[in-house]
């Protein structure tokens, strides 16, 4: 078919990759950062769609970008906070860090899923 730039939903998901950072941005890497604000304008895509599928009225797509990366940024900060980062942010505390950092630790707690 035809492809076309879509300007509203670039921006809207520079938006959620701004949203998605926001929970984690004292304790994540750059390139995590990186990663979160990707993975979050993807998950805008697939919020957006839902709505349409769903018939949800959302005229500014506020709940993708909301919603969805606000969601995946609490999920991503448990998953990419570093401990190098910790002392800066929290004062010295490191024995809470990400659980990709944490298997890197040997451990294998899953403190993510709440186990």
């Amino acid at each position: 078919g035809l492809v076309s730039w879509d300007t509203t939903a670039t921006m809207n998901g520079c938006l959620t990759g701004l949203v998605g950072i926001t929970a984690g941005c004292a304790t994540v890497e750059p390139w995590a950062g990186f990663v979160i604000g990707v993975v979050s304008g993807w998950l805008y895509l697939l919020g957006s769609r839902l709505l349409i599928k769903f018939r949800i009225d959302d005229a500014v797509d506020a709940i993708p970008v909301h919603m969805f990366g606000g969601a995946w940024g609490v999920i991503s900060t448990g998953l990419f906070t570093a401990p190098r980062r910790l002392p800066v942010a929290f004062g010295g505390m490191t024995e809470h860090v990400g659980w990709f950092y944490s298997w890197g630790r040997g451990s294998t707690d899953f403190t993510l899923l709440g186990i």
